[in-house]
């Protein structure tokens, strides 16, 4: 199924994508873009024809002509695939969105059977000290590295 290839689509390779369900060409993929959203999403030139590159060898778009050296390009079947599951999954969390706004109800109590489900010791100030100091007893002998943003290395 084309869902595998590319589970969810970034803004800009859904608004691509839209722009192709007719024939359109690099310029006019941006316009399009930029005139719809009435100038929210810009699609720079690098990333439109990393895209279009990127959903040609994927076969989700495909070149129909040639013209003063513009190549034109529409969705495939594959690509109308994917843009109708992207928007039903978008209006789907929007629909979800809409019924968290509206959801008066109480939030369910947790679970009191100490599985391991729920909260088995309530947070307080004391709880979050000892944390703290847990957290820098482990981080003597450490030194910050350079692999993420904390990332801890023996010293």
């Amino acid at each position: 199924m084309a869902r595998e290839q590319l589970k969810t689509l970034t803004e800009p390779m859904y608004y691509v994508l839209l722009s192709l369900i007719k024939e359109n060409h690099g310029y006019g993929i941006m316009q399009m873009i930029s005139e719809l959203t009435e100038g929210r999403v810009a699609v720079g030139a690098g990333t439109l024809y990393a895209l279009l590159g990127r959903f040609e060898k994927e076969e989700i778009i495909f070149q129909v002509a040639e013209e003063n050296r513009r190549k034109i390009y529409k969705l495939t079947e594959k690509g109308q695939n994917i843009l109708q599951e992207e928007l039903q999954r978008l209006n789907k969390m929007v629909s979800d969105g809409q019924k968290f706004f509206e959801y008066d109800g109480e939030r369910p109590a947790p679970p009191d059977d100490n599985t391991g489900s729920g909260i088995s010791m309530p947070i307080t100030e004391e709880v979050c000290n000892k944390e703290q100091q847990i957290f820098k007893e482990r981080e003597k002998g450490f030194t910050l590295g350079g692999f993420g943003k904390g990332a801890l290395i023996p010293t």
